[in-house]
């Protein structure tokens, strides 16, 4: 009786369902063609979906008073089949799509699972690579405001926690961007940013280019943009170009970059000082392509990391309770466990600290939990075990 139920549950655990899901999908449409368009929507709404249903299922299974019971948690990781667009509308060249899917859980992190913990990221100011670019349309604030828009909408997705750090300048030599050096001559020090902000992750950019297709203004024009433009008919269109780059923030290890390269049409007077951001920004063609390339960015983000492990600063320590600088807004849950790791500081040949973490092969047992810090115990005393601040817990 004991092997068959033992049986059954693993067979039980082994099941997985397909979740039909629905997802939204947006791209601007060039040159009429709605066929791209469709299919780049197409895309983003599986992704969404992916994201939407966080189809990696876990079961974990129990024998109570003779019962087999089963708990589930959803977590990210998923293959899409069946995809079926059921509704499609164009309005200003923006195509806006709802697909259904049949979402199938499929583990795509080498560790065969996805931890289901909300990581919290820090987004710093965004360069503009040349600033004479944003007269036009009076967007010299768009190194701020526009990681202020990412956070947003990485907010909005709902996968991470992210906090504006917009005044903080990470690239001194931006054409070099992400391997710039600081002014001492070291390289750019990501892992001290994370540190200040108690953040796992980090983003930051570089706007590399907002200016005209064809420029017109009689500084900027040449023979070959007027005839470019002439041949066109599109001396209102703009490019929007830009460079992000994902962080470890413990670590300060580059772990993913991207390049988003749109165009939109400026159809609005040049001599209307916009700002970005604002409410006539967003009315704009080009605001609703920076929108929409937003929008992947934090779908983006959220997929780059669903696969990163969770980790969190122990900033004090008591008896054999360690406090941890993330709680129920991470989505820890009491009885949670996870792994101690220290902290070291070493030194590369040029004298640079770097920093690494070591398992101390301790677990810790959360117990306690509050919105934004939660109580773990550990076997025996911290200072027997030497658990000290600044070091880590991680969740793979």
């Amino acid at each position: 009786m004991k092997i068959w139920i033992l049986l059954a549950t693993a067979l039980f655990s082994s099941i997985t369902y397909a979740q039909v899901i629905r997802a939204d999908g947006q791209a601007i449409i060039y040159n009429q063609d709605i066929s791209d368009a469709r299919y780049r929507a197409t895309q983003q709404a599986i992704k969404q979906a992916s994201l939407q249903a966080s189809a990696q299922v876990r079961s974990v299974d129990s024998l109570t008073n003779g019962s087999l019971g089963s708990s589930t948690s959803i977590q990210s990781a998923s293959q899409a089949q069946d995809v079926k667009i059921i509704s499609e509308q164009v309005i200003d060249d923006l195509l806006t799509l709802t697909i259904e899917a049949d979402i199938t859980p499929e583990s795509m992190c080498d560790n065969g699972s996805v931890n289901p913990y909300r990581k919290s990221v820090g987004i710093t100011g965004f360069a503009l690579q040349t600033p004479q670019q944003a007269t036009l349309g009076a967007l010299h604030n768009i190194g701020r405001e526009l990681p202020k828009s990412l956070a947003d909408a990485i907010n909005q997705q709902g996968y991470l926690h992210a906090l504006s750090a917009t005044n903080i300048s990470v690239y001194p030599d931006l054409i070099n961007a992400p391997t710039s050096a600081n002014n001492d001559g070291t390289l750019t020090d990501v892992a001290r940013i994370g540190e200040d902000l108690g953040v796992q992750y980090v983003i930051s950019g570089v706007i590399r280019d907002i200016g005209e297709l064809y420029p017109k203004h009689p500084n900027q024009k040449t023979p070959l943009n007027s005839l470019l433009s002439w041949a066109n008919k599109e001396d209102d269109q703009r490019k929007f170009i830009l460079d992000i780059y994902l962080y470890d923030g413990f670590s300060g290890a580059l772990i993913f970059q991207h390049r988003y390269d749109e165009i939109g049409k400026w159809d609005t007077k040049e001599t209307n000082k916009i700002g970005f951001g604002s409410a006539q920004f967003w009315q704009l063609h080009y605001g609703k392509v920076v929108a929409q390339v937003l929008k992947d960015m934090s779908i983006d983000a959220s997929d780059d990391l669903s696969c990163q492990p969770f980790v969190a600063n122990i900033f004090r320590t008591e008896s054999n309770r360690v406090y941890l600088n993330a709680g129920a807004l991470a989505g820890i849950k009491k009885g949670d466990q996870f792994q101690v790791f220290r902290r070291y500081e070493i030194f590369d040949q040029l004298q640079n600290a770097q920093t690494q973490l070591n398992n101390a092969n301790i677990n810790v047992t959360i117990t306690q939990v509050q919105p934004n810090f939660a109580i773990g115990e550990l076997a025996v005393e911290a200072r027997i075990l030497n658990v000290q601040q600044q070091d880590v817990v991680i969740a793979w």
